[in-house]
């Protein structure tokens, strides 16, 4: 074959470096392959890609430039396929779809997410809200959510960690400068920021998280945040997410004693059973970050 992969990065290689051995260097090769390669691909294209005169840098012929700038444009794409097709036969998925709910979104997880494209760097990486799901059928490969407490059918399903609630508001909202333990009447005078009913938040999930008649609703965690970090108003929030923010002075817990009702949450990770390699490398990591 007259046109390679490898030969059209020696040819651009070469091209981007004005140099064989500089070339040779930055694709860990000899400079003889170098030299060898781009005499071949000429030889086969009856045609002279570069001008080479002793003690000056190799520079391109018109034929040559021809070649360099369709070779900038395919090269990529056929790197790409290369990939995909080594991943295939690996058994390695080409993407992967990952449903997080924002209260299970723990930082863990996140730096698994991270290790997951350092090891497989070429794969495709969709990350999408577990609130906007309308059903188990929708499309996703691994799923990261507080329980719905029914088991899907088709799916894997384990408990993966928990979330332990915790109320919180600004150091300067009015709630962090009250002394001595909160009580149930003092969260009922000011407003709770609150996430609407969904997939997974339940309406009697909705109504276990409520401290206060005044509430304000948000459709999106950012939102939710923003008016929390601003002062606006108090909010139960997973202690997992909370610690950063009040470490960083954004957020203070508030003294509140929740007596016999259970403040804690499970999260599962369901996954379909067609996951490949890289899914099932990233099920095995999300078990280990959770401890």
């Amino acid at each position: 074959m007259i046109l390679t992969t490898e030969r059209l990065q020696y040819l651009v290689e070469v091209a981007n470096k004005g140099s064989f051995s500089a070339a040779a260097d930055a694709l860990g090769v000899s400079v003889a392959a170098v030299n060898k390669s781009i005499q071949h691909l000429e030889f086969d294209l009856e045609i002279t890609l570069f001008e080479r005169h002793s003690g000056k840098k190799p520079t391109l012929t018109n034929e040559g430039k021809r070649l360099y700038f369709q070779a900038l444009d395919v090269l990529p794409k056929l790197i790409a396929m290369e990939h995909d097709a080594q991943m295939l036969s690996e058994g390695v998925e080409s993407k992967l779809t990952i449903c997080v709910h924002c209260y299970s979104f723990y930082p863990v997880y996140a730096e698994a997410f991270s290790e997951l494209l350092q090891r497989y760097p070429h794969i495709e990486l969709n990350i999408i809200e577990g609130e906007e799901l309308k059903s188990y059928d929708d499309d996703f490969d691994i799923l990261i959510a507080p329980t719905r407490l029914v088991t899907p059918r088709g799916l894997n399903l384990e408990n993966l960690d928990t979330i332990n609630w915790k109320l919180v508001c600004a150091p300067h909202f009015a709630l962090a400068k009250l002394h001595g333990e909160i009580e149930l009447n003092d969260l009922e005078q000011y407003r709770q920021i609150m996430l609407p009913q969904g997939f997974f938040t339940s309406k009697d999930y909705q109504e276990a998280m409520r401290y206060s008649s005044n509430t304000i609703a948000v459709d999106r965690f950012y939102q939710f945040n923003q008016l929390l970090f601003q002062g606006v108003g108090f909010a139960l929030y997973p202690e997992a997410l909370a610690k950063q923010a009040i470490s960083d002075n954004k957020l203070v817990e508030l003294d509140f004693d929740f007596g016999n009702e259970d403040v804690t949450w499970p999260i599962d990770i369901i996954w379909r059973k067609s996951l490949g390699v890289a899914g099932q490398w990233l099920i095995e990591r999300l078990r280990q970050a959770a401890g």
